[in-house]
């Protein structure tokens, strides 16, 4: 069984704080931050690592099934649970890029042998839960990331608009060059705004900048998104007898620990022998 420290979660809050997501409430504050840089890296590697593991975890899963119609392939078995647990392991240390690792805690084999090991990975329910995110969470969590970030990065390069425009050059309909970036249509044939000159791109770095306040806010806020959907399902589920267990452990009428000097601690024994009839009679009788 393998154990890491849990993070404390405030029941009630619907998406997770993460411990290097801030979102404060002033938008200048978060864009000045290293929040949406951070946040920017989980998203993006998402998309490569967990179309990565989404691979991987699905082909191993067949081949789990296609395994298991094969006695002398029941090591192969084991295989592929061990292979999905590492993918589920790679999306729990991911999440340092935004806050602590994910807890995990997997059955050990209660048998001995093949079986038991097999009937101790594909029977935990940790596997299905590792399942569901890396295969049935994928497609909506790859929607937000590219919906974000399709979003986000534009806006980012609209900010940079004059360290850039002067370099691109778009074929117009009669065959000629214009320096300059247009938002619109680059042939020039319908409805667009030219950024040919370095008015024109501070003017637009300024737009896009004041667009940029609230879309940092989204990409923060996508990325806990994500964070928060790994953290239900890659993480330990919730003990239903932790609240009753803190109460029993806090001091007052219910509290279970014994005292630290009990009727077992020497000093007690020693005036319990004292005050009863045996030490008192031989006290007499000398």
């Amino acid at each position: 069984m393998n154990r890491q420290p849990a993070t404390e979660h405030r029941p009630g809050r619907v998406l997770r704080t993460a411990r290097l997501l801030p979102l404060p409430a002033n938008p200048r504050r978060t864009l000045l931050s290293a929040a949406p840089w951070r946040a920017t890296g989980y998203l993006a590697s998402h998309l490569v690592v967990g179309s990565l593991l989404f691979v991987v975890t699905a082909a191993a899963l067949v081949a789990a099934f296609a395994f298991s119609q094969l006695t002398i392939t029941v090591a192969l078995t084991i295989g592929s649970a061990w292979v999905v647990r590492c993918c589920a392991q790679v999306e729990r240390g991911r999440a340092v890029l935004v806050d602590e690792p994910i807890p995990y805690v997997y059955r050990l084999a209660a048998e001995p042998g093949l079986s038991g090991h097999i009937n101790a990975r594909w029977t935990d329910p940790v596997i299905f839960r590792d399942l569901t995110y890396l295969l049935l969470a994928f497609p909506f969590l790859l929607l937000v990331d590219v919906i974000v970030l399709a979003l986000w990065l534009p806006v980012l390069a609209g900010v940079a608009l004059p360290l850039w425009f002067w370099t691109v050059d778009n074929l117009q309909a009669d065959g000629s060059y214009h320096t300059g970036v247009r938002l619109g249509p680059s042939d020039g044939t319908r409805i667009g705004w030219w950024i040919d000159s370095w008015p024109a791109a501070l003017i637009a770095s300024a737009v896009f900048l004041a667009v940029a306040l609230y879309a940092s806010r989204a990409v923060v806020a996508a990325a806990r998104l994500n964070l928060t959907i790994a953290h239900a399902l890659l993480r330990p589920p919730p003990d239903p007898l932790a609240h009753a267990k803190r109460v029993l452990a806090e001091p007052g009428p219910l509290n279970l620990t014994l005292p630290a000097y009990g009727p077992t601690h020497p000093k007690d024994l020693t005036h319990e022998r004292d005050r009863s009839p045996t030490g008192s009679s031989g006290s007499r009788t000398a």
